[in-house]
């Protein structure tokens, strides 16, 4: 695969992401504030917040776009690739974030 393809590839990813990103910052930004607030002893509660938050984003993206897979299946990225890379990105950032946080704290 070459540069020109994987950029393409990720840009056709980002355009998916971009439905839910709003809602997604959001919820990461509530983590990281209550983590800021209360440290680590609240860390396990607010990775199961964020993995329950996008198993809701899985389900309503699931239930009302599920025709727009058919435009990423043609332009060559399946189901599957999307909330994968979609979502190990999401939940990497927040892990990410809570990392930087906890050196600042």
């Amino acid at each position: 695969m070459n540069f020109k393809n994987l950029n393409n590839k990720l840009s056709i990813i980002y355009s998916f992401y971009r439905s839910f990103l709003l809602f997604s910052i959001l919820i990461s930004i509530i983590c990281c504030w209550l983590f800021f607030e209360y440290g680590f002893s609240i860390l396990m509660n607010l990775l199961w917040f964020k993995i329950a938050s996008l198993v809701l984003i899985y389900y309503f993206i699931n239930e009302f776009k599920s025709k727009e897979y058919y435009y990423y299946q043609n332009l060559g990225i399946s189901k599957i690739v999307l909330w994968t890379t979609t979502l190990v990105f999401d939940f990497c950032l927040l892990i990410f974030i809570i990392i930087q946080l906890s050196h600042f704290r």
